[in-house]
């Protein structure tokens, strides 16, 4: 059976345990690459669970990495709950928080990342130049 199931179903289910556990106990879950394989719609339904007195009154807490911009949103995350990584220049990564930036309270704060503005975006070269190599060989 599951085999017929989608990676994120299975996904979604194997966290199902550990979420109920850290709300009902008020414990801290920290989950790597939480995005991965899951909807935006289900990872925003659990972190607004969390951000919810009535769905976390022992409070618990979520701390996730994840790629999904779409979550960066100022109705479903404050400032001061999103954290950037970025690496300096000997390689190393460093933490900061959103809340190290003066920003507007009606910024879109996925637009505004996604436009650099916080840093912490990949490099990403000029794909063209692969392509035209590739098309030589």
């Amino acid at each position: 059976m599951k085999e017929s199931e989608s990676e994120g179903t299975v996904k979604y289910f194997s966290l199902a345990y550990p979420i109920l556990d850290t709300l009902e106990h008020g414990k801290r879950l920290i989950v790597d690459e939480f995005g991965s394989k899951l909807h935006t719609l289900l990872i925003t339904r659990v972190i607004s669970l969390f951000n919810t007195k009535a769905g976390n009154p022992k409070n618990a807490q979520l701390m996730v990495t994840l790629h999904d911009t779409n979550i960066l949103n100022n109705s479903l995350l404050r400032r001061d709950q999103i954290w950037f990584t970025q690496k300096n220049g000997r390689g190393e990564s460093e933490l900061y928080s959103l809340s190290d930036y003066k920003v507007r309270s009606d910024a879109s704060y996925e637009k505004d990342y996604l436009l650099g503005k916080y840093g912490a975006t990949p490099i990403i070269e000029d794909l063209s130049k692969a392509l035209r190599y590739e098309s030589k060989l």
